[in-house]
C-alpha cells in the first residue's frame, strides 16, 4: 500500500512536470502573466506531490512538511491568479496577484518560524495542518486556497458559458476532483487523495491542451483572445 500510494503521488508529480514544461514553453513565446502563474503552480504541484511520495516511504521531516503545506496552498493561489489574468481586466488581475503574494509570503515566514510536531505526522500518510505546534500557520491556508479555487473554477465556468467549448468542462472537472480529494482526506478518507491528485491534474492538463487548440483555431478564424485554461 505504501509503494502504491507513493507511486500515485510520483505519477502526479510527473504529469505536473510535463504540464509545466508546455506552459513554460508558452511563457517563453508570449511572456503572458497567466502562463507564468500556471507554470509556478505546476512546479509547486510537482514538488508537493513528490514530497507526498517521499513521506509515504520514509516519513515526514520538518522541512518536507513545510514544503508540502506551504507549497500546496501557494499552488492553488497561483492557479487562481493565472486564471484571473485570462478572464479579468489586467488591473484586477494585478491586484489579485499582489494580495495573494502578500498572504503567501506572510505564510512562508510564519511557517519557517513555527516548529513541526513530527509525532502528529507519524505514519507518513496524507495529512493536513495537524503537524503545526502553533495553529497560526493554518489560518493562512484558506486565505490562499479558497480564492484560488474559486478563481480557477469560476474562470473555467465562465469560459464554458462564453464559448460552450468542451475544454472548459475538463478544467471544471479537474478543479472539482482536486478539491474533492482534499475535502475527503479531511473527512477521514485519505486513500482518495493520491488518486484524486493524479486524476485532477490529468484533467487540467487535458483541458489545457484542448484550450490551446481552441485558441489556435479562433486565432486562425478571427484573431480573438485567449480562452481560460490556455495559459
Amino acid at each position: 500500500m505504501i509503494w502504491w500510494t507513493a507511486g500515485l503521488h510520483a505519477a502526479s508529480g510527473i504529469v505536473a512536470l510535463l504540464f509545466a514544461r508546455e506552459v513554460g514553453q508558452s511563457f517563453r513565446r508570449r511572456r503572458a502573466p497567466s502562463s507564468l502563474c500556471w507554470f509556478v503552480a505546476l512546479v509547486l504541484f510537482a514538488l508537493t506531490a513528490l514530497a507526498d511520495a517521499a513521506a509515504a516511504v520514509v516519513g515526514w521531516t520538518p522541512w518536507l512538511y513545510r514544503l508540502w503545506y506551504v507549497g500546496a496552498a501557494w499552488l492553488v493561489a497561483a492557479f487562481g491568479a493565472g486564471t484571473a489574468y485570462l478572464v479579468l481586466p489586467r488591473p484586477w488581475a494585478h491586484a489579485i496577484l499582489g494580495l495573494l503574494a502578500a498572504v503567501g509570503l506572510a505564510m512562508l515566514g510564519v511557517a519557517a518560524a513555527t516548529p513541526v510536531d513530527l509525532a502528529a505526522l507519524a505514519g507518513g500518510g496524507p495529512v493536513g495542518g495537524e503537524g503545526w505546534t502553533d495553529a497560526t500557520v493554518r489560518v493562512f491556508s484558506p486565505l490562499l486556497t479558497i480564492p484560488g479555487s474559486l478563481l480557477l473554477l469560476g474562470g473555467a465556468v465562465a469560459s464554458w458559458w462564453r464559448t460552450r467549448h468542451p475544454y472548459a468542462l475538463w478544467l471544471v472537472a479537474g478543479t472539482l476532483v482536486l478539491a474533492s480529494g482534499g475535502s475527503l482526506t479531511r473527512l477521514g478518507a485519505p486513500v482518495v487523495l493520491p488518486v484524486a491528485n493524479l486524476l485532477g491534474v490529468w484533467l487540467l492538463y487535458r483541458g489545457h491542451r484542448l484550450a490551446r487548440e481552441a485558441h489556435r483555431s479562433r486565432d486562425d478564424d478571427a484573431g480573438v483572445g485567449h480562452p481560460a485554461g490556455a495559459a
